[in-house]
Order: C-alpha cells, then structure tokens, then sequence
C-alpha cells in the first residue's frame, strides 16, 4: 500500500513524539496511519504489546481485521477484551489478560489487544507492559468513567496517540478534555478537510 502525503505526515509524527494528537477528518485515513506504525515498530527484534481503543465493539472488531490485513502475524498473537463475540481469544478477566500477554512476551513475540473505552479498566487492572497505545474517535475517551483508564497508559505506556476527527476540549476543571496537555500531548498532526477534498481523497 502507498500513504497519501497527510498520511506520511502523521507516520512521521508519531516517530518523532512518544505522544499526541491526530486530527484528521473523517475519511482521511487515519487507521492506516496507526496500522502503519504498529507494523513499523512489529519490524524491531523486541517484543511489543501494543493496545488499539475503540468506541464500540463492532469497531474494535473491524480494526483488527484491518489490521490483520497488513501486519505479519508470525510473531504476534492477537487478544480481545471486551464483551463481543470473535474468532480469536476474547476474554475480560485481567489475570487471563495478564497471562496472554506475558506468554507472548516471555517468548520474544508480540502481542495487539483490541479494546473499547468501556473494558480499557480492565486492561488496566490486568498491570501488563503496554508500549504502544493507539486511541481510535478520541474524543470518546473524554467522557466520563474513562478517563481514569486513559490517562493511566497516558502515563504509563511508552507511547500514546489520540486520533479523532472531532476534538473535544473542556475548560470546566470537573471535566475532561483533550485540551489537557497532561493526558494528550501536544496535536502533533493535524489536516483540513478542504485539503483533503483539495486532494481528492475524500
């Protein structure tokens, strides 16, 4: 596959920031830019764990077939956590969340657990190593009851990044927003919907 210029841009972003925002309208591509990096750090000899969030589980879902069609899977083993039915391992039990990953891990192999903000708690209390952390429509992550969760691997992942068309910010100190620099980091990539439509992208 070949990455549009924007793309590129936000690739290359997320090289040089260990966190931070991506603003890219709907339709701009934005999965194949976080797919994109999982693979480029799946390249490394080391194991990985990397977590994808997404708002619901249908998405969650879809994310990991799309990203099962670019990833090599060899060395990388592939965990739900959330309530939906799937094909591969599912389960909402942190010690369970716990043993698959260090399994994958204490065998020098990677491992891509696919969430929602409503079980990310859970993969919180499992206190696995996450070095990755790929937040899918951020602005979800926003509301309340998830961003306990959030800011947790803000804090406590190698590297977090917030994709979302719609950026939501809040200046109520009782509230969260994606205005606090604490949680999100900087926006390190953003682009317009008239440069894409400029573009002919969407």
């Amino acid at each position: 596959f070949k990455l549009r210029p924007h793309q590129i841009v936000g690739v290359d972003a997320m090289k040089m920031h260990k966190k931070g925002q991506l603003i890219f309208p709907t339709g701009g591509g934005k999965t194949l830019c976080f797919i994109t990096d999982c693979n480029d750090q799946l390249s490394t000899n080391r194991s990985n764990t990397f977590v994808v969030v997404a708002p619901r589980i249908l998405l969650a879902q879809q994310l990991c077939e799309e990203f099962l069609e670019v990833i090599d899977t060899s060395r990388t083993h592939i965990l739900h956590v959330h309530s939906g039915t799937t094909h591969h391992y599912s389960t909402t039990d942190p010690s369970n969340i716990f043993l698959f990953n260090n399994v994958a891990r204490d065998s020098g192999e990677n491992c891509i657990i696919f969430t929602t903000y409503h079980s990310l708690h859970q993969v919180v209390e499992s206190d696995i190593e996450v070095n990755t952390i790929y937040y899918d429509e951020a602005h979800n992550s926003t509301s309340k009851g998830f961003n306990i969760p959030v800011s947790y691997f803000s804090q406590e992942s190698d590297r977090a990044y917030f994709f979302t068309a719609t950026r939501k910010t809040s200046v109520a100190e009782n509230k969260a927003g994606m205005n606090d620099y604490e949680t999100y980091g900087d926006i390190i990539s953003r682009v317009s919907a008239p440069t894409l439509i400029e573009g002919g992208y969407i």
